[in-house]
């Protein structure tokens, strides 16, 4: 009974001692939680240093894993205008995101040290972040408007253009992209009148009323986006000043509503989704969004979801329409896709292993 013990003993701490050295290789691990991803870093070495550059190197590669991963569920727009939050507050916190790592290559080359990982992403946390740092991954690329309103006070058109400016920096608050002097995907067009309005007991200060009529179209087309009438009053102490608070009055009152109503428009007109299975892994995925991103008639594009090697992409389209897209994607040889489904709002691929 006790040599019985004895072996019993001793398989079992084989089996631990085995299991704790595989532990040390990270197999694919992915799951709804994580994204196993693979990511290089660099860094110099000075002075001889080659301890303090492979730290660097690591650091390096580690924030370059988390940049991938970010990379494919955000969309480039939210890159660029948050991109000093998302090193400040993510990347250079590294240990909070990362799982585990494995290293899989670390060489000298000249006077620089590199660093090959594997990394385990916590997805759902990075996913949290972003979303308190109002990363939202269903922000549609930059949409161009320009601008062509007349203010008229007391049927007079002036220069001032109150209502216009105060358009567009409503428009430039809601994420639109402001032109001028060249095409534009919008094009915002529309009368801002202001009158005045007799109104006792106002202590010697000056009432107008103002309304602006508004119109948007599509550019190259006759088709409306939106249109709207809107109204505000303004009070001050002068005709002009009393004037010009009415008018860019009536144009915030204007303002939220039309904007939201043309990047409805937009987001429901030209959103395409694609479906691409036979994915191998993310590296693989974010090397395709990146062609994909490359494609002129191509805003931005961004992953819904990634699962089984199957991924979920929303394309925004700045023109042409899903067929057009899909031969594209088709015809770049890199990924060697196949068209399986094709309809005006959905795009099904298979890629190659």
């Amino acid at each position: 009974m006790k040599r019985y013990s004895i072996y019993l003993f001793l398989i079992c701490l084989t089996l631990f001692i085995f299991g704790c050295a595989s532990s040390k290789h990270i197999k694919r691990t992915n799951t709804p939680e994580t994204e196993s991803v693979t990511a290089e870093g660099v860094a110099p070495i000075i002075s001889g240093n080659i301890s303090d550059a492979k730290k660097s190197a690591l650091h390096d590669a580690l924030k370059n894993a988390l940049g991938l991963v970010i990379g494919v569920y955000v969309s480039q727009e939210a890159l660029v205008s948050k991109s000093v939050l998302i090193d400040d507050d993510i990347t250079s916190q590294t240990e909070g995101y990362i799982k585990k790592y494995e290293i899989l290559k670390e060489w000298q080359e000249r006077e620089f040290y590199k660093i090959r990982i594997k990394a385990v992403v916590r997805k759902e946390d990075l996913a949290a972040k972003l979303k308190a740092l109002e990363l939202s991954s269903s922000q549609l690329g930059r949409i161009s408007v320009s601008f062509d309103i007349a203010d008229n006070i007391d049927g007079k058109e002036t220069d001032a253009k109150n209502a216009e400016t105060q358009l567009k920096e409503i428009f430039l608050e809601k994420g639109f992209m402001v032109t001028e002097g060249m095409p534009a995907d919008v094009i915002v067009v529309g009368t801002a009148s202001a009158n005045a309005v007799d109104m006792p007991g106002l202590s010697g200060l000056i009432s107008y009323r103002a309304n602006i009529a508004i119109t948007a179209k599509k550019y190259g087309s006759e088709e409306i986006v939106a249109n709207g009438t809107f109204f505000a009053g303004g009070v001050d102490v002068t005709k002009d000043s009393a004037a010009s608070v009415s008018l860019t009055n009536s144009a915030r009152r204007a303002g939220a509503e039309f904007a939201d109503s043309v990047m409805k428009f937009f987001k429901k007109d030209s959103i395409v989704r694609i479906t691409i299975s036979g994915v191998s892994n993310i590296n693989r995925l974010n090397d395709f969004l990146k062609s994909a991103r490359a494609i002129n008639e191509i805003r931005d594009c961004f992953v819904r979801s990634f699962s089984g090697g199957i991924a979920i992409i929303e394309a925004d389209l700045k023109k042409g329409v899903s067929a057009d897209i899909a031969r594209r994607l088709e015809n770049k040889k890199e990924f060697g896709v196949k068209i399986i489904k094709l309809n005006p709002r959905e795009i099904e691929l298979e890629m190659e292993k």
